[in-house]
């Protein structure tokens, strides 16, 4: 692959690193906590040849670590040397959530984060047939009768379950939460009219959406409307100014030389806004969201503190 001569120079910029230093010819390892197949690892492997093409003389190699919840692939990003051979793809909340739950080998402040990549916003679905059309309608329901709904996710601690948590923080409803173990049974339950309504991500949302035509989605938690859902409204155009789902960043263990975060950092934005990796994002369903290190420090931060007040009051395990 032809490197890029600019990333280059803008490499050789940054103060305190120079080429000869990093990367040199040693490979960089990108782990993933989770199996190879799988979205996170995916989209890691699409971004590859982006990165090697912005990190002038970088070879990325992408290692799948999958454990419970991803947490061996987050403990060997945190706990290897910060020498820049050896960065991680962080799944939030899934790596703030653990160590809250169990005694983990990581905390968050073991990390040096980079640059936030997808975001994922949550959505709230109903059965087709369901009389609840909108994020009012669902409110009022569950107003009615406390506890009468049930809303399915997959699992406690999960991007979705914090996402229904906000809402019903919001809206001050009570429902009964049913967790699963992953898409295919909350899936089977909500077309089958088992439960009242399933949190899930916008881009599971939309190939079931496409696919089985059996939900109607009543509202995205992000900023705008999504590309992939022109006629869905936002939860805050619905009254609910609410902002949740699941992001996929970049770290790098606690220590590393800032140049070179930098340097990442630069390779990741350059990424996300070349033409030919958006559209490979579009084809995965891939909502980028990049923020950039001090963003995203402040924004994890602020989860994370999340994370913990909710664990005070509501612990899910």
């Amino acid at each position: 692959m032809r490197k890029s001569i600019y990333g280059a120079l803008a490499l050789a910029m940054l103060p305190g690193i120079a080429l000869a230093d990093w990367p040199n010819d040693q490979p960089i390892t990108l782990v993933v906590g989770y199996s190879a197949g799988g979205g996170t690892d995916i989209m890691a492997r699409t971004m590859v040849p982006y990165l090697e093409k912005y990190v002038e003389g970088a070879d990325f190699n992408v290692v799948n670590r999958p454990g419970p919840g991803g947490e061996f692939g987050f403990t060997e990003t945190a706990n290897a040397e910060p020498d820049g051979y050896t960065m991680g793809f962080m799944n939030a909340p899934a790596f703030l959530t653990l160590p809250y739950e169990r005694e983990t080998r990581y905390a968050f402040e073991d990390f040096a984060l980079v640059a936030n990549i997808v975001t994922g916003p949550a959505t709230l679905n109903v059965p087709k047939d369901s009389e609840i059309k909108s994020i009012d309608d669902f409110v009022a329901a569950a107003q009615d009768a406390p506890n009468a709904l049930t809303v399915g996710h997959q699992g406690y601690g999960g991007s979705m379950h914090l996402s229904l948590e906000k809402l019903l923080d919001e809206a001050e409803i009570e429902v009964t939460q049913v967790p699963f173990p992953g898409i295919p049974p909350a899936a089977t339950a909500i077309l089958g009219g088992h439960i009242s309504a399933l949190v899930i991500g916008a881009g599971e949302a939309s190939t079931l959406a496409a696919d089985q035509g059996g939900i109607n989605i009543l509202g995205v938690m992000a900023g705008e409307r999504l590309e992939m859902f022109p006629d869905i409204p936002t939860f805050a155009e619905q009254g609910y100014p609410l902002l949740s789902g699941s992001d996929r960043g970049f770290a790098a263990p606690k220590g590393t030389d800032e140049a070179i975060l930098d340097a990442m950092g630069e390779a990741i934005r350059k990424t996300l806004e070349d033409p030919e990796f958006q559209e490979a994002a579009r084809e995965q369903n891939l909502p980028l969201n990049y923020m950039p290190r001090d963003e995203y420090t402040a924004y994890l931060t602020e989860l994370n503190q999340r994370v913990g007040e909710l664990w005070e009051t509501n612990p899910w395990r």
